[in-house]
């Protein structure tokens, strides 16, 4: 399934390159460009039920944990028509989302705590108050399909369009700390947790579970461009993945990726 929607949205890009080529050629510009992404959102997770127990996990509440930095660098055309250009591309991209959060969970909602205590626990005895901090990786192919006009003389530049994600890879990096709170009725003492790091497959439903993410998905994109000189162009975008990231549809929040890049013209 990813490799056709990939395919066809290939198609798509190579058919609109086709359509503009139909005309002169001074009118027509292709290049490379490279640049950084700068990623930044929060995430609200509803509360569910660990698989096969009656434990729940509360909502959860991931904020932002400041900026993270990622890359993009690809191929870019576009035509100029009178009053405006159409521009299509094809970049490899990597974005990095930081957060955090605070939580208390039964103890049994955590396969990695529950496992280091020196005996099972049924659930509802024991809980434990953990600062959790993530960096998740979404590495994509993305194709922009963008609209925009020019201004003075064509060295300003201001577009908007879709953008469609491929998503590569995903995965998220969590280091938990904090404490397992004490139950003096059945003599169980405050027990502090020492730093634990895991890593998640987001792209696979049995590692993820209700954090799964899409494969595809598409976002609205817009920026702005200067062209100082002929053969360079230098641009700052902002882009919002409408589409939704997580498969469960009752994952909410916001993410919003920044881009800075470098576009050399070729032809």
């Amino acid at each position: 399934m990813k490799l056709s929607k990939l395919s066809l949205a290939a198609l798509f890009a190579l058919s609109t390159s086709v359509v503009l080529a139909q005309t002169p050629a001074r009118s027509l510009e292709f290049g490379i460009k490279g640049g950084g992404t700068f990623t930044h959102g929060y995430t609200v997770i509803p509360a569910f039920s660990v698989r096969n127990t009656s434990v729940e996990v509360p909502k959860l509440q991931n904020d932002n944990n400041g900026i993270g930095y990622g890359y993009t660098g690809g191929l870019w055309a576009r035509k100029n028509f009178s009053s405006f250009f159409i521009q299509a591309e094809v970049t490899y991209n990597r974005f990095v989302l930081k957060q955090k959060t605070n939580v208390t969970l039964d103890i049994n909602a955590n396969p990695a705590l529950a496992n280091a205590l020196p005996v099972s626990v049924q659930p509802g005895l024991i809980n434990a108050t953990l600062n959790v901090t993530s960096e998740s990786v979404l590495e994509a192919i993305n194709v922009p399909v963008l609209i925009g006009k020019r201004w003075l003389d064509g060295k300003l530049r201001g577009y908007v369009g879709p953008n469609f994600i491929f998503v590569q890879k995903a995965e998220a990096t969590r280091t938990n700390t904090g404490q397992i709170n004490g139950n003096a009725t059945i003599g169980f003492p405050q027990t502090e947790i020492p730093a634990t790091t895991s890593t998640t497959n987001l792209l696979n439903k049995y590692e993820a579970q209700n954090l799964e993410v899409k494969d595809f998905t598409y976002a609205l994109e817009l920026g702005v461009g200067i062209s100082p000189v002929r053969f360079l162009d230098i641009d700052v975008r902002y882009a919002i993945p409408v589409g939704g990231v997580y498969r469960d549809k009752n994952i909410t929040g916001f993410l919003g990726i920044a881009t800075v890049s470098l576009g050399l013209k070729v032809f």
